[in-house]
This record gives structure tokens, C-alpha cells and sequence, in this order.
């Protein structure tokens, strides 16, 4: 297993100047490319479907059109094809290294589409299969950093992991897929390299694999060890050096919004460079593997000995042309990201507006939540307001409870419309959190008006849970009959219920909840404002949205980064767990002294 291990970074060293510049450039292009289709399909599918916007309610139709399969699969092919090219690239390279040759970035991309095109001749649509199964293995780091960026596949996951229950089943299954796709790592040398058809180069991996299948498992889990270190190392390498800049190069004014800006991008980066590491030594591995058991059948010709046939390359010569084509790649590539960077607002001069703080769940912190206590400890903070969650019994009353059943913070295990007013009144639904809460009640919405007129305001959320089409009425009069309208909001994630507020009663200001910001919220006219999950908060969507002459809630923000990425946004109320820490930063004043530690703090989120 040493000596297998000491082959790889032999491998990977050899050549190393011209793999990194391929693999940086490569990887960054592609991705930005990926972002781009998929927010380009997106686009074009919720026109077609005439959906101004792209919401948890509509999302199902979304992804159920023939069209938005159409695009996303072809998506997925030009992907697949974009992974098969850095990897016919890459296994070249190490063959190349393997027989101590040297080679330039360019001739390793050439290579790599050339042994791509010959791959896909031979295979037919077989290749789709081969590629694909075996990248979820080999493209685990970067799927886990970078899916957060691309927010059709954040929600999507997301989707997935709530509606597949037990959670186990769906570990087992992407253990079994991870299982597989390592199996077939092993077969991409054969189909590319050996020019095998598909199902030959599986079985011939597998048998690769048999022969020293103990050393090879020790091998790649001692190398994944490694890895994972190295690019821990590596972030927090950048994020202190990111840090010390900001604090000692670039003046004290804004330098929390700088910090916070640039490990954005390292973040970003981090994926890109994580899926690197890990593609790059995975086949580094495979590939010394593969020359060790098997002794290649007939000499390649390098690219770069074809193309002297070629007048104009006899004159320019290899190792200038390398160096032009290099130079060429990186000249595109860094105006691409120049222009994608100033695209971006960094908000470095944004003025702060007056952003309110709102107690989740009632002052979910510090009480338990949709209680009395903890509106009390909403109070006693400075919360400007207080978000709380109603939801109708089964004799039509309204109660202060999130969740469908009364399980979590009851322990009862009903749904709130199985059971009465009479009943529920019973139950202890403060032991849950603390003992010296035993004994608190769940307060109906007539109770928490009455407790809070005169003292705080109220963000109320109707749950809508199929069994409660009434509801809103019932909502608007308890606000009416306590005299109300001026000191609440009423939000929900169903839009229709937003209306029929709109309809009964105009004077209450409505705000929608959602998940996701894709579309244009032009036509939303029956919210006032957008209440919107902090992560898919940015710049564009404040600015469309107070352009509208409408505010942007953030829930739920609970880090001082996150805070500060709000406050720069211009987000106009921020719904958090703890109103005294977003209080904290939000009194900071602008351009006071910020230490280097403290710095690296909201950088690394801490």
C-alpha cells in the first residue's frame, strides 16, 4: 500500500505545473458554465409555464414539465461529457508522468477531448451509463460543497431528504450508489485509456480490483484521509491570510463586509478546488493501479507529435505554442471572472437601513416556543416583533403551535385538528424545553393579542395544512376585534391565503414566505413584503424587491456573519433565534476598530 501511495504523488508531481493550471482553469470554467445553463433553463422553462416566479406550491409542476426534463437532462449529458474530458485528461496525464513524460496544459486538454471523441465511438450511448455511474464517486466533495450555489439543486435535495422517510433509506441508497460508483472508478482506465466497450471495461475494472482489492481499500481510505486534511489546511491557510489583509492592508472602514465578501468567494472556491483535489488524486491512484497489472498494448502518439506535421507548428514550436495556448486560456478565463466579479454589488458603501429584529417562533431561545414566556423574553431582548405560528383545532379555534402535531413540544402524538380546545388546554407544553417550564400552556391567538397590545408587534404565520380553508377569516377578525391591524403582519406560505386577506381586509399588511428567489415578483401583488430564507437572500432580489417598494424579511439567522451580510443587503427585518446577538452587530458602528481574531470569526462563521 506504501509503495502505491508513494507512485500517486510521484504521479501527481511529475507533471504538477501543468495539472494544476488544467485543473484550476478546466474546473472554474466549467462550473460558472454549469451555473449559467441552469439558471439560463430555469428561466426559460417558468416562461413557458408562465410562472412568474418559482415557489415551494408550484415547484412540483415545475419539475414535472416534459420541457424542464427535456433541458435538465440535457444538462446532465453536457455535463457528463464535461467530466468525461477533464477525466480522459487526466488518466493521460498520469500515463504520461507514469513514463516520466513531460506535458503542458494544452496538450492535456487536447488529449482529453481527442480520447473523449475516441471514447464515444466506441462506446455508442453506452458511455452515458459508464460516466455516470462512475462520478458520484469521484465528484463527492465537490456535489457536497457546491450544490448550495446552484439553488434549483439545494431545494431539490432538500425536497428529497423531507419527503424520503425513514432518513435511513435514503443513506442505504446513496451508500449503495457511492458503493457502485467505486466499483466502476476502476473501469474508466480500460474505456478510455485500453478502449473498451462499456460492460468490458467494468468487468475488467472489477478483476483490476480483485487482484489486490485489501492494499487498494487501505490505499484509498489512507489517501481520502489525506486529502480531506489537506484541503482543511488549505481553507483555514486562506481564510487567516484572507483575514490579515482585511485587517492590515485594506483600512479599517467596511473591513467586516470585506472579510465577509471574500469568504464568500473562498467558499465558493473551496468546492472547486475540493472536487480537484479529490478527482485528481482518486485517478492518480487508479491509474498507477492500472500500469502496474497491465501493460498497455501499443504506444500512444502524444498530441503534440501529430500536430508537427502542421507548417504553422514547426515555426512557432511546442513549447510555445503550449505557452501561448496557456496564456490564451488564461486571458479568457480571467476576464470571464473579472466581469463576473464586478457584476457583483459588494455593497462595501450600501447605507444601513433601519433593520427591525424578529423573535422566531415567539422568542424561541430563551422559552419555549409559541408561548407566553417566550413573547415575554421577545419583550425583555428589545425585539421589534415577535413571529408565531397559528393553527386551527378541530373545533374550529385558533392556537399558537408550528408543527401539524402536537408531538414535539407536547408530547402528544396527535394532529392539532384531532383534537379540541378543552383538551389541548391540558397539555404541558413547556416541559419540552426546560423543567421550570412545566405547566405552560399553548395560548390560543385572542390570548397573545391581548398580551402583547401596547408592547410588541406580531409577524403571524398561518400554517396551512389542507384541513384549514377557513382559517383566514377567523385570523382577521381576532386582529380586528383587538384592534390589531397596525401593529401586525400576517404572512403564510400559501399565496392564497395572502388574497383573501388582500380581499377582507386590505388595511393588514401580508408578507410570502418563501424558499426560493428564481422568477421575476413583479406580479405578486398580494404581499407586501417577501419573507425569505436568509441563504437565497442576495443583492439582486433586495434591490428588485425595493424597487417594488417592497421589504425583504431574512429567516432564520442565527451567526453574526450571516447578520452582516443582511445588514450590507439592505435587508429590512431579520427573523432570528437570537435577537441580542443580531442586535449586537447591528449597533456596531461602522468603521470601528475590528480585531484580526474577531475578523477571522465572521469569516469562518463562528
Amino acid at each position: 500500500m506504501r509503495n502505491i501511495l508513494k507512485k500517486t504523488w510521484a504521479v501527481i508531481k511529475y507533471n504538477m505545473g501543468s495539472l494544476l493550471l488544467f485543473e484550476t482553469g478546466y474546473r472554474i470554467a466549467v462550473f460558472f458554465l454549469t451555473m449559467q445553463m441552469v439558471h439560463g433553463a430555469v428561466t426559460f422553462v417558468l416562461k413557458k409555464q408562465n410562472f412568474s416566479y418559482l415557489t415551494a406550491e408550484n415547484y412540483g409542476e415545475f419539475l414535472a414539465s416534459p420541457l424542464c426534463i427535456l433541458l435538465l437532462f440535457g444538462i446532465l449529458v453536457f455535463l457528463l461529457f464535461f467530466f468525461l474530458v477533464e477525466v480522459s485528461a487526466l488518466l493521460l496525464g498520469f500515463q504520461y508522468s507514469y513514463q516520466r513524460k513531460k506535458l503542458y496544459a494544452s496538450d492535456m486538454l487536447i488529449l482529453g477531448i481527442k480520447q473523449s471523441i475516441s471514447f464515444l465511438r466506441h462506446s455508442k450511448i453506452s458511455w452515458i451509463f459508464c460516466v455516470a455511474l462512475s462520478a458520484p464517486f469521484l465528484t463527492a466533495y465537490f456535489i457536497i460543497r457546491e450544490i448550495s450555489y446552484i439553488r434549483v439543486l439545494e431545494f431539490t435535495a432538500r425536497q428529497i431528504y423531507k419527503e424520503v422517510t425513514p432518513h435511513i433509506l435514503l443513506y442505504t441508497v446513496i451508500g449503495v450508489i457511492l458503493v457502485m460508483s467505486f466499483l466502476l472508478v476502476f473501469a474508466l482506465p480500460y474505456c478510455i485509456l485500453a478502449k473498451q466497450r462499456s460492460l468490458g471495461g467494468i468487468w475488467a475494472g472489477i478483476r483490476l480490483l480483485r487482484k489486490q482489492w485489501k492494499k487498494v481499500l487501505a490505499g484509498f481510505f489512507v489517501l481520502h484521509l489525506v486529502m480531506l486534511g489537506f484541503i482543511f489546511v488549505m481553507y483555514l491557510l486562506a481564510m487567516a491570510f484572507m483575514t490579515g489583509f482585511v485587517a492590515f492592508g485594506t483600512g479599517k472602514s467596511g473591513a467586516v463586509s470585506r472579510a465577509l465578501i471574500y469568504s464568500g468567494y473562498i467558499e465558493m472556491a473551496l468546492g472547486i478546488f475540493a472536487g480537484g483535489v479529490q478527482l485528481t488524486g482518486s485517478l492518480a491512484f487508479v491509474s498507477v493501479i492500472f500500469s502496474r497489472f497491465r501493460v498497455p498494448q501499443k504506444k500512444e502518439v502524444p498530441v503534440y507529435e501529430l500536430m508537427k506535421q502542421y507548417t504553422w507548428y514547426q515555426k512557432v514550436g511546442r513549447r510555445r505554442m503550449a505557452a501561448i495556448l496557456s496564456v490564451v486560456f488564461l486571458l479568457f478565463e480571467g476576464s470571464y471572472l473579472v466581469a463576473l466579479a464586478a457584476s457583483y454589488d459588494n455593497s462595501l458603501e450600501t447605507l444601513m437601513g433601519d433593520m427591525k429584529i424578529t423573535a422566531h417562533r415567539g422568542g424561541a431561545l430563551m422559552a419555549p416556543e409559541n408561548t407566553v414566556s417566550a413573547l415575554k423574553s421577545s419583550i425583555e431582548c428589545g425585539a421589534d416583533m415577535a413571529e408565531i405560528d397559528v393553527q386551527e383545532t378541530g373545533d374550529g379555534k385558533l392556537i399558537l403551535l408550528h408543527d401539524d402535531s402536537l408531538k414535539r413540544t407536547a408530547g402528544v402524538k396527535k394532529k392539532v385538528w384531532e383534537m379540541k380546545l378543552a383538551e389541548i388546554k391540558k397539555l404541558d407544553a413547556g416541559t419540552s424545553f426546560h423543567e421550570r417550564y412545566r405547566g405552560e400552556k399553548i395560548p390560543t391567538l385572542e390570548e397573545v393579542l391581548d398580551f402583547c397590545k401596547g408592547k410588541l408587534d406580531l409577524n403571524i404565520e398561518i400554517k396551512y395544512n389542507g384541513k384549514n380553508k377557513g382559517i383566514v377569516n377567523k385570523v382577521v377578525r381576532a386582529i380586528r376585534e383587538s384592534g390589531f391591524e397596525k401593529h401586525c403582519v400576517v404572512t403564510s406560505m400559501n399565496y392564497q391565503f395572502l388574497e383573501q386577506i388582500k380581499k377582507i381586509a386590505p388595511e393588514i399588511r401580508t408578507g410570502y414566505i418563501m424558499t426560493m428567489t428564481y422568477g421575476s415578483i413583479s406580479k405578486v401583488s398580494a404581499a407586501d413584503f417577501f419573507s425569505v430564507k436568509y441563504t437565497y437572500v442576495d443583492e439582486s432580489f433586495v434591490r428588485e424587491a425595493h424597487a417594488l417598494g417592497k421589504e425583504v424579511h431574512a429567516w432564520t439567522v442565527n451567526y453574526r456573519g450571516d447578520v452582516k451580510r443582511m445588514l450590507d443587503m439592505g435587508v429590512d427585518n431579520v427573523i432570528t433565534d437570537d435577537p441580542v446577538m443580531v442586535r449586537k452587530v447591528q449597533n456596531q458602528e461602522s468603521g470601528s476598530p475590528v480585531g484580526y481574531l474577531e475578523l477571522l470569526r465572521y469569516a469562518l462563521g463562528i
